[in-house]
């Protein structure tokens, strides 16, 4: 009898054990096991769920599912202009992009009401929920266009309120055709799948924005005036200006303005590593960003995102954007709204409501402040140097006849012989913005030359839309 007893307590053990793992992977990581693109369960779902339509902020579709011949078909009218943002979704290669990211509520499975529990009990057919998304597609052709053809990304904002207006990655690819042309995109150069608004690059000149508030923040007198040379020494490390140009006699505004290296290294080492730690900590590196989809945390190292400390050659070079720092676009943007929204950085929104199959709300975005890196009196210093850059300095291709713009120009080295990045970030009008954008073209050259006419196109593009109340 013993061995009998203890047969069946093995078994029973083993039905218990069986039993929570199934609780664990079917209940607890059931939301997390979905949203992995690896995970074809959604999609097998789709054979008696239709999954809910993707639209932007006015309505204009940009994914929804047909049925045709019988089988439901996913399709994005807009052809590559939301792709990689959207993603895709498919039987053989499984999904990305926001169609994974929000399968669960575009297919209702967050759905709690009783109807919904019924019709799954028996496995009626349902349709799941629409998104209704904060971009504006009239903006987002205009960033398209002014990209394509390049690799990199625009990125635009509502600073008062976070919502992501635009958010174009190229190059792109059509999901329309993902099963025909599937080896095409995986082997096309520039990464077609890869999101490169989220992607890290080294920042440059527009770096000097955040160590603005350790400057400010440590106490220095930015009304002080420095010689810049074209070059200087710090132990032992050659810093060099672009071109190795020389400024002359520059205050904080224009050293901003002229995109100073030498000035921001010096005063940078004379604010201290710490108030420089401080201020990026403040502007969200090391941080994660709270947001519908995965941004990776900006960081200072590579090892450490903020350190608690930096060696002094690499803290100098880190002050103009080189050395070890990585930051995505869609943060750079998020920085630029904080310096247009009066020092406050508002949580990012792409997603504005969520509507089930009757046009029920189940879900409506709120403004709230993310992080306050800088003080208003802060932003303002800021915002006079950027818009001094634009009427005296290297943003200057970004100006709109008529209007204040605040604009910062970057051109990053990525190491090696190949081009630098260029960057601009801009907001308008100054006084009273209503749209903060980043441009990211990859080895594209000067910030001025490459990234400044595309985010000049957005800008002009929002302030008609604003003229005609739109």
């Amino acid at each position: 009898m013993t061995g009998i007893r203890k047969i069946a307590l093995v078994l029973v053990f083993s039905f218990v054990f069986l039993s929570f793992g199934l609780v664990y992977w079917q209940v607890v990581q059931a939301d997390a096991m979905l949203e992995n693109p690896a995970n074809r369960r959604a999609i097998f779902l789709e054979k008696r769920i239709t999954r809910g339509g993707i639209y932007d902020r006015n309505g204009v579709v940009l994914a929804e599912t047909k049925e045709i011949d019988g089988k439901k078909v996913r399709f994005y009218p807009q052809g590559e202009m939301f792709q990689p943002l959207l993603g895709y979704t498919s039987v053989q290669y499984g999904s990305a992009g926001l169609e994974a990211a929000q399968a669960e509520t575009l297919l209702g499975l967050n759905d709690s009401s009783i109807l919904r529990k019924i019709q799954d009990a028996f496995e009626l057919e349902r349709n799941g929920h629409d998104l209704i998304l904060t971009l504006d597609s009239r903006l987002q052709e205009v960033a398209y266009q002014k990209l394509r053809g390049k690799a990199g990304a625009v990125v635009a904002l509502n600073p008062q309120n976070g919502d992501v207006l635009v958010l174009v990655s190229q190059p792109s690819f059509d999901a329309n055709r993902l099963e025909e042309d599937w080896e095409k995109i995986t082997k096309q150069e520039g990464s077609p799948f890869l999101n490169h608004a989220f992607c890290q690059y080294p920042p440059g000149s527009i770096m000097k924005v955040v160590t603005s508030a350790a400057l400010f923040q440590a106490g220095l007198d930015i009304t002080d005036l420095y010689n810049c040379e074209g070059s200087t020494i710090v132990n032992g490390q050659t810093i060099l200006e672009q071109n190795d140009k020389a400024h002359g006699w520059v205050n904080y505004d224009l050293a901003l303005a002229y995109s100073c290296n030498t000035y921001f290294a010096e005063h940078g080492i004379k604010a201290g590593v710490e108030s420089f730690l401080q201020a990026v900590e403040a502007f969200g590196f090391g941080k994660k960003i709270p947001f519908e989809l995965y941004v990776p945390v900006s960081s200072i190292t590579p090892d450490v995102p903020v350190p608690e400390n930096l060696n002094l050659n690499l803290f100098a070079a880190s002050t103009f954007g080189q050395g070890q720092v990585m930051v995505s676009p869609f943060h750079m943007a998020l920085i630029t709204a904080g310096v247009a929204n009066k020092g406050r950085i508002m949580t990012p929104h792409l997603i504005d409501r969520v509507l089930d199959s009757n046009q029920n709300i189940k879900y409506e975005s709120k403004p709230e402040v993310w992080l306050t890196p800088l003080s208003e009196e802060e932003a303002e210093k800021v915002k006079n140097g950027m818009i001094l850059a634009v009427t005296e300095g290297t943003a200057s291709p970004g100006a709109i006849p008529g209007v204040s713009i605040a604009a910062k120009t970057g051109s990053a080295e990525p190491g090696g012989n190949r081009s630098t990045h260029a960057w601009y970030i801009a907001f308008a009008p100054a006084e009273e913005p209503v749209i903060a954008v980043a441009v990211l073209v990859e080895h594209g050259g000067t910030g001025g030359g490459a990234a400044a006419p595309i985010a000049k196109a957005v800008i002009e593009k929002a302030l008609e839309l604003k003229e005609g109340g739109d």
